[in-house]
């Protein structure tokens, strides 16, 4: 059985800004522009805390690793059931 990403203690509700950022080796304020401009499928704004979560299935609608020259390129399904090494 795979190690659960969510050390955190939310089982498979979501994932915090700063879990999904070290995730995939961005930066966290990077990560929570992206939520802002609506380019990760399934980050929603938490009403009360007013911080941003990600529930599955969670997806860049842009891939942040690509020059911004190339404004063509698919989207990349992000699996928040394993950690991607």
């Amino acid at each position: 059985m795979a190690k659960p990403l969510h050390a955190d203690g939310l089982g498979n509700k979501g994932l915090s800004v700063v879990s999904f950022a070290q995730n995939l080796g961005l930066s966290v304020r990077y990560v929570k522009n992206l939520c802002r401009n609506g380019q990760i499928f399934g980050a929603r704004l938490h009403s009360k805390t007013h911080q941003w979560w990600i529930y599955p299935p969670a997806k860049l609608l842009c891939d942040p690793r690509k020059s911004r020259e190339n404004t063509s390129t698919p989207m990349r399904s992000i699996s928040l059931d394993a950690k991607q090494a």
